[in-house]
């Protein structure tokens, strides 16, 4: 389990891309089995996956996103935000075509013939993370996003012609990072992890 944990750890969203670089289609497969051994609601296994290579398709997604991150996005973003250095990223990756770059992105859909809408979320959320982790263990960065599938869902059910009971809840833009990822950063568990009750602190073995 070392190399697991080791994996959870160093993974991070990547909003910065080598173009050049490739994504095969060996290495999708992988990533994609182990997204379908996730856990779902009463084993439905709901999810659907829509793979988009096409250049002209991931310019329109990426164009969307532009004008989302353009229209108010980055308004509502900056409001809540005090990390300049995250801001930047977000503003390359959503602005000036960071995401544009990503070789491959996977749209993760939701087949409500298979699960009822208030059970999708929790199903379709672990396998997307099994895809990430299983990106960043085979060397990709990638990037979950849900703004286009929550405020541009209309245009990405079109373009992609997904019928009305498959619904998309996230897009993994995936492929090599344009640099070394940094480590993530994050709040130590033990600072927001209580025992017993709210508020009573958890206390480090010793």
């Amino acid at each position: 389990m070392g190399d697991l944990l080791e994996v959870m750890h160093a993974q991070r969203a990547c909003r910065r891309f080598d173009p050049d670089a490739k994504v095969l289609d060996a290495d999708l497969e992988q990533m994609l089995e182990a997204a379908v051994h996730a856990p779902s609601a009463e084993n439905t296994q709901p999810w659907a996956f829509v793979v988009v290579r096409a250049e002209r398709t991931r310019a329109e997604l990426a164009d969307w996103w532009t004008q989302l991150w353009k229209g108010g996005g980055a308004d509502l973003v900056r409001q809540r935000l005090n990390d300049a250095v995250l801001l930047a990223d977000l503003e390359y990756g959503f602005a000036r075509g960071g995401l544009a770059a990503a070789p491959v992105v996977v749209v993760v859909c939701a087949d409500l013939d298979r699960v009822d809408e208030i059970y999708a979320a929790s199903s379709i959320y672990p396998c997307v993370q099994n895809l990430l982790l299983a990106a960043a263990d085979l060397g990709y960065g990638a990037c979950l996003t849900t703004g286009l599938t929550t405020f541009g869902v209309d245009h990405v059910r079109q373009l992609l012609a997904l019928p009305d009971t498959v619904m998309p809840m996230a897009a993994v833009y995936i492929g090599v990072p344009a640099s070394k990822l940094s480590p993530p950063r994050r709040r130590p568990a033990a600072s927001v992890t209580y025992r017993e009750r709210f508020g009573s602190p958890w206390l480090k073995a010793d």
